[in-house]
């Protein structure tokens, strides 16, 4: 028996033929998507039994999770940071071989920073977890899209913070007169933690050994804790996302507004757990809570009452990195929240202190980080917020921490917070 080298094992992954595997797992949940447009369940559930049993849907789960994710190279409970070629075809075979016997290994606590200073815990899966996890996501998917709301966009394929922005414009311009509206802002209190997980599975399709796998992964815990209770899902998987997305689905439209027996108007938006609604003079407020809380009762989650609140259009709101306001003129305005523009500027001067690079490399460093931030501002009124200040302190710290001449400062702080073309409410032109 002829064992093979490292090198056989990279060519044979790199002859792999993904274009053709990508085509093939389209068809499959395209196909899943039209049969549940069609509410045939039982095909919905034979076609993901062929997509999980799927060549294709394998191998591409293990390269998303090993080779494309941002995160793949945080680890497990195993420590395993990351796969060769032959670790990697030998995740393809696993895949397969004990897919009716898979048990879901616990998950490693990692906790990172949020902007108030606390701290978000994340359970991380082992890497062939979430291969497994992927694998399960593509066969849910298209369940999911095939029925989801036009007021939800969060971790969607094809959908973007860009689209709620360009929705709140159309239902806060002049001519939709903003101006009289009211905005309902909804936290919902530790929404991953506390998701009933048979509410949860009773709102999935899926085959029996697919739910199996899924009801392991949910139960799973955490290394080294003592789980109080089995309920909430774990936030860091890469089925997660998806998860929250069907568990939450239908909460965005409590407000629609009727137009005609077949058509509504959407005034309420969904980014994962980040929720918004746009309440017309005269509607209830009360009613729209009353509904909320059974809502998400029936789901064992609830409000969280101190940072839910309702303010006037013309008081403004934050929402995904913006803020919204209409100004005193009956105009709409959107511009980065101050938040936002605290996290870019202590970003900035983080960068530029980090003494282990070069100048060079920081200023470049900081160019990329700047670019990336203001791409996602792009449809922003920019002239709204006050950027010279981390201009001018950039500039100051050049000039004092090297040989620079000021002149030559000038020019490369240029480069860095220059050159961006603003294209404020173009998206309101889109429909």
């Amino acid at each position: 028996m002829t064992v093979k080298t490292i090198s056989e094992y990279t060519d044979e992954w790199k002859q792999v033929p993904w274009t053709r595997f990508e085509k093939t797992l389209f068809r499959l949940q395209h196909r899943i998507y039209k049969s549940r447009q069609d509410n045939d369940l039982a095909s919905v559930k034979r076609l993901q039994n062929l997509l999980l049993r799927s060549k294709s849907a394998k191998y591409l789960a293990t390269r998303q999770v090993s080779h494309l994710n941002f995160g793949k190279k945080t680890t497990g409970v195993d420590g395993i940071q990351s796969l060769n070629p032959k670790e990697r075809l030998l995740l393809v075979a696993e895949l397969g071989d004990k897919f009716n016997s898979w048990k879901h290994q616990k998950l490693k606590r990692v906790f990172i920073p949020k902007a108030d200073g606390r701290s978000r815990p994340l359970g991380i899966p082992t890497i062939k977890d979430r291969a497994m996890q992927c694998l399960l996501k593509y066969a849910l998917e298209p369940v999911y899209e095939a029925i989801v709301s036009d007021g939800s966009f969060g971790s969607r394929p094809g959908h973007s913070t860009w689209d709620v922005q360009k929705l709140i414009y159309h239902n806060l311009n002049s001519s939709a007169k903003g101006y009289k509206k009211l905005i309902v802002e909804l936290d919902i209190e530790k929404c991953f933690d506390n998701i009933d997980d048979d509410k949860l599975l009773s709102l999935i399709v899926l085959p029996s050994s697919g739910m199996k796998i899924l009801r392991s992964a949910l139960k799973a815990g955490v290394m080294n804790e003592f789980r109080i209770n089995d309920e909430g899902t774990p936030e860091g998987g890469v089925i997660s996302p998806l998860l929250s997305n069907i568990v939450l689905h239908g909460l965005e439209d409590l407000q629609n507004e009727k137009v005609t027996a077949t058509k509504s108007l959407q005034r309420g938006f969904r980014y994962a757990d980040d929720v918004v609604f746009i309440i017309k003079e005269g509607e209830s407020q009360t009613k729209l809570m009353s509904e909320v809380v059974e809502f998400l009762r029936c789901r064992g989650l609830h409000i969280n009452d101190t940072k839910t609140k309702t303010v006037s259009t013309l008081e403004g709101f934050d929402f995904l990195g913006w803020h919204f306001i209409v100004k005193a003129n009956n105009k709409f305005a959107c511009y980065p929240s101050k938040e936002s523009v605290k996290i870019i500027t202590t970003k900035v001067k983080k960068l530029m202190k980090d003494t282990r690079y070069k100048l060079e490399d920081r200023i470049l460093k900081v160019k990329t980080v700047y670019r990336r931030w203001f791409n996602y501002h792009q449809y922003c009124d920019m002239k709204m917020i006050n950027l010279w200040s981390i201009n001018d302190w950039t500039r100051k710290y050049i000039i004092k921490s090297s040989n620079i001449k000021s002149s030559e400062a000038n020019t490369l702080v240029k480069t860095i917070f220059s050159g961006h073309s603003s294209r404020a409410y173009k998206f309101a032109a889109i429909d």
